[in-house]
């Protein structure tokens, strides 16, 4: 191989150097314009539905269930077409060449059918845990998929409160301040010391870090609500929506508990699910229980035979199969009918054979069968025992929000009656202005645990329609109707 001389070498240096530079510089913009796209990300605003929408359509968890749902439906048809039967067309084509002797030579053309005739049920037991198997896989979609709704509102309905809860710490901060004005003044005039001043700037601050500490909350939710939708943490996002104007507060007197939960028997694919896996259980241990039953099947054929193509020569043939095991032996048989040559060849023959011992995981397959349905059995007989609990126990939880909600609320009165009368006292000097700024604190922490107790109400409500298995504002409609009744 010739050596390259010393100009060649400064070439492919210079040109190595300018390639890299270029790619350099394409990079650089490429990077540089992908920053600019995503710093250019528009607002999206989202509300309780729209996040509900994004985030079933984002969800991987859920395009995976439905994408193994579809995958059932294959096998649906595959055990279907076991019932029909097989068919087989065949091309042969032999040369042999020999010294001395003739040279052979020949075509053949076959089209085979095997007629399944017989094999215990086993078929139709396999299309059925099919057909099942497509039923579950629904099943878990719609499951999933409330799960996930009642997640995000959950998530969302945090938000809303944390948001409330900045706003109740920003008017006391602004009440707060608005003392600290005038203690100040009254400070100035001599009508107050500097240790009423220094008390309430100590307030402020704490009043100041409360705000600080639900501000840092509410951008953590917020990034917790992004990750569930599957936004992109840098996408900036405005939650809309009011909790007393979007969510309605009912009364819980007419909850029955009876009632919601033969709702939540019938509706609950929990129990739907139990049920399927029971039968899915029930058939394959029959299936493990008739492995002795003989498979038997009939199979016809057709041919035509020739030293030339196409051939001419007709021929067909019919056969008889059968084939079982035992004890964990195998064994198979078989008869069969041919005619060749266009009638003038006819031949019989007969076959046999026994497999000693080859199918020894017969006793385990039956003994693990039979333990995956008495499991199944009883996980369908406690499904609606646990479904029934869990309807109850969402029940009590309703209307214990329901007390909480009046009680905060008559709290939240006591403690604006009492602030009234404390700022008039403070604005005719028979108060200091601490206790009044120690009244706005403990008016705005009674303000928080009403809208605490709101959310524990509407997460009650989410967590009871999720029990019962109906759709979001389904209690809302089921509530104001026995109001209506009563």
């Amino acid at each position: 191989m010739k050596e390259l001389s010393w100009k060649d070498k400064m070439k492919a240096r210079y040109y190595v150097i300018v390639i890299f530079n270029l790619t350099m510089l394409f990079a650089q913009q490429a990077f540089s314009s992908g920053r600019e796209c995503e710093c250019q990300v528009s607002e999206l605003s989202l509300d309780f539905f729209s996040a509900s929408a994004m985030g079933v359509a984002n969800s991987f968890e859920l395009q995976e269930i439905r994408a193994r749902g579809a995958l059932y439906d294959f096998s649906v048809y595959e055990k279907l077409r076991e019932f029909f039967p097989s068919l087989t067309f065949s091309y042969l084509q032999t040369e042999d060449v020999r010294r001395r002797e003739n040279d052979d030579r020949q075509t053949r053309l076959t089209v085979e059918t095997e007629i399944p005739v017989y094999n215990g049920g086993r078929r139709e037991l396999n299309y059925d845990i099919a057909k099942l198997n497509a039923l579950l896989a629904r099943n878990d979609y719609r499951i999933s998929m409330n799960r996930l709704i009642a997640q995000i509102r959950g998530e969302y309905l945090e938000l809303l409160k944390l948001r409330e809860i900045i706003e109740i710490h920003k008017k006391t901060l602004e009440h707060g301040e608005m003392q600290l004005t005038f203690v100040r003044k009254e400070f100035e005039l001599g009508d107050a010391t500097r240790l009423a001043v220094m008390e309430i700037e100590a307030k402020i601050r704490e009043i100041e870090l409360s705000l600080k500490n639900a501000s840092d909350e509410y951008q953590d939710a917020l990034k917790k609500f992004k990750l569930t939708l599957k936004i992109h943490w840098r996408t900036p996002v405005v939650i809309k929506g009011d909790i007393e104007k979007d969510f309605m507060i009912i009364p819980v007197s007419g909850l029955d508990d009876e009632e919601l939960i033969s709702v939540a028997i019938r509706m609950r694919k929990e129990i739907e699910s139990s049920e399927a896996e029971y039968e899915i259980s029930l058939r394959n241990n029959n299936i493990n229980e008739r492995y002795f039953i003989p498979n038997i099947s009939m199979g016809f054929n057709y041919n035509l035979t020739g030293e030339d193509f196409p051939p001419r020569e007709k021929g067909w043939g019919v056969n008889f199969k059968i084939s079982s095991q035992l004890y964990g032996n195998s064994f198979s048989g078989g008869s069969g009918y041919n005619e060749s040559g266009n009638g003038n060849g006819r031949g019989v023959s007969r076959n046999a054979s026994i497999t000693v011992l080859d199918n020894m995981p017969y006793k385990r397959s039956l003994v693990e069968s039979r333990i995956e349905m008495a499991r199944c059995r009883d996980e369908r007989l406690t499904a609606k025992e646990t479904i029934s609990i869990e309807v109850a126990a969402s029940c009590s939880s309703l209307r214990n929000s329901w007390d909480m909600i009046e009680i905060a609320g008559r709290r939240l009165e006591l403690y604006d009656s009492q602030l009234e009368i404390e700022r008039l006292k403070a604005n005719m000097g028979e108060a200091r202005r601490f206790d009044l700024v120690e009244k706005e604190i403990e008016r705005g922490e009674a303000a928080v645990a009403l809208l605490n107790s709101r959310i524990r109400y509407l997460l009650a409500a989410s967590s009871l329609e999720l029990a019962v298995g109906m759709d979001s504002d389904f209690l809302k409609k089921y509530l104001m109707n026995k109001n209506e009744e009563k």
